[in-house]
């Protein structure tokens, strides 16, 4: 991949994650930083992963982020800032519990946490979206 100039404006298609069900591009790279659109717990099937389950849908959740971060030739290490949203504010917990095994050296980015009551997308058992936004070194 070339190095894009301050302006350049990169529209990826991760490998792994299902294809937008709305006009949305799940990730965007515009020179050393990189924006996602909120990704939600659903498998490249576009399956609901772990219907109530808050902790399945975490790891689906980062593990979606983590596929859309490579097509941009990032990593976690790379993330800057997170925004999550939970239908019920009471998954956040969960949630914390992914992160920590996925940002074991405790250098952790920036986080937002907000309950919504409708959060990621038109489907059901929809129980938390993940947001990020990474810079390349």
């Amino acid at each position: 991949m070339s190095e894009p100039t301050a302006d350049t404006r990169e529209y990826l298609k991760p490998s792994g994650v299902a294809e937008p069900s709305q006009p949305y591009t799940h990730a965007i790279r515009v020179g050393k930083t990189v924006y996602l659109s909120g990704q939600v717990p659903i498998d490249a099937n576009g399956d609901v992963v772990g219907p109530g389950d808050p902790t399945r849908q975490a790891e689906q959740c980062w593990r979606n982020v983590e596929l859309c971060l490579a097509a941009a030739g990032a990593t976690l290490a790379d993330i800057v800032k997170v925004v999550c949203f939970f239908s019920d504010i009471r998954h956040v917990k969960y949630e914390i519990e992914v992160r920590r095994r996925l940002f074991p050296s405790g250098r952790y980015p920036a986080v937002s946490l907000i309950e919504a009551a409708k959060v990621g997308s038109t489907k059901d058992n929809i129980l938390m979206e993940i947001d990020v936004t990474a810079v390349l070194p």
